[in-house]
């Protein structure tokens, strides 16, 4: 299921939410690095977190995978007539139904277990709330979903496309997907450190 961490949503709310202390902690925690990933963002009021967090605890009908013999299951078959349906209500009247991550959603950024930072071209302040999506490539080819919030506000600096890092707190997230983020980043140093040897003439 998923979890919160470190509970600065709630700090967030009693106006005792310290940053700094936050990131300190999630270094501690979780090791951070850089990568080029699919990923979504998508603002969340107020209002839509409740409902955010409990889609969390519900299966995306997108990335559920099919075993091998399951295509006569009864489960499919209705699966199939639903499709049909919606191919139809699709022909006669625009739906707006979220596509599927891919690679021309990749981004640039930092990441780790508990967070992640990524440059954006919009104004945020402590505490807002995203709806996350993040898609990793196999061996674990499965999209990851979050609620996460920004942990401060925006940084003076702003980079030469005019875009702002954001820092988001990987607050609400399934144990799993999150266990998948860790371990993929633990492939990225992998591969980090192999390259440094390969360089240097060092074997493991």
């Amino acid at each position: 299921m998923w979890v919160q961490r470190d509970g600065i949503e709630e700090q967030r709310r009693a106006g005792r939410a310290d940053p700094s202390r936050f990131e300190g902690s999630r270094r501690r925690a979780y090791y951070r690095v850089a990568g080029i990933l699919p990923i979504r963002l998508t603002p969340l009021a107020p209002g839509e977190v409740e409902a955010a967090v409990f889609d969390l605890s519900m299966p995306d009908p997108l990335c559920q995978p099919v075993g091998e013999g399951e295509e006569d299951t009864p489960l499919m078959a209705r699966l199939r007539r639903i499709e049909e349906k919606l191919d139809l209500l699709l022909g006669v009247s625009p739906v707006d139904v979220p596509r599927q991550l891919s690679g021309r959603d990749r981004r640039s950024l930092v990441f780790s277990g508990s967070g992640l930072s990524i440059d954006v071209p919009w104004s945020y302040s402590q505490g807002d709330a995203y709806r996350v999506e993040i898609l990793l490539p196999p061996p674990y080819a499965r999209t990851l979903r979050a609620v996460a919030f920004a942990v401060r506000d925006p940084l003076p600096e702003v980079g030469p496309d005019g875009n702002r890092a954001l820092p988001l707190a990987l607050e609400h997230m399934d144990d799993d997907d999150r266990d998948a983020l860790v371990a993929y980043s633990y492939d990225l140093q992998r591969f980090a450190l192999r390259a440094r040897n390969d360089v240097h003439g060092v074997s493991e």
